[in-house]
C-alpha cells in the first residue's frame, strides 16, 4: 500500500516538474519591478489573528546592514531577484 502510495506522488511529482518548466518557459521573459517583494532578502513580516496568520505588508532587508522597517514597494542596492523554481529534488 505504501509503496502505491509512494509511486503516485512520484508521478504527480513529475507533472508538476513538467508544468513548472512549461510556466517558466511562459512566463520567463516577464521582468519584476526591483521592489523588495521580489527580493531575495526581503523577511515579510506576518501578525497572527486567531489560527491564521496574515501578511503586514512590511518587513526587514536581511543584506549588508539589515535595512529594518522595509515596505514591499520599497526599492534598494542590494536587489537580488527572488528563485521560485523547485531545487529540491
Amino acid at each position: 500500500m505504501l509503496a502505491l502510495e509512494i509511486a503516485k506522488l512520484e508521478q504527480e511529482n513529475i507533472r508538476l516538474k513538467e508544468q513548472i518548466k512549461k510556466l517558466q518557459g511562459i512566463c520567463g521573459g516577464i521582468e519584476v519591478p526591483k521592489n523588495c517583494e521580489y527580493c531575495e532578502n526581503f523577511i515579510q513580516h506576518y501578525f497572527k489573528n486567531g489560527e491564521k496568520y496574515y501578511p503586514t505588508y512590511n518587513g526587514c532587508c536581511q543584506a549588508g546592514n539589515r535595512i529594518k522597517s522595509r515596505k514591499i514597494n520599497d526599492t534598494c542596492k542590494a536587489f537580488i531577484k527572488k528563485q521560485y523554481g523547485i531545487n529540491y529534488i
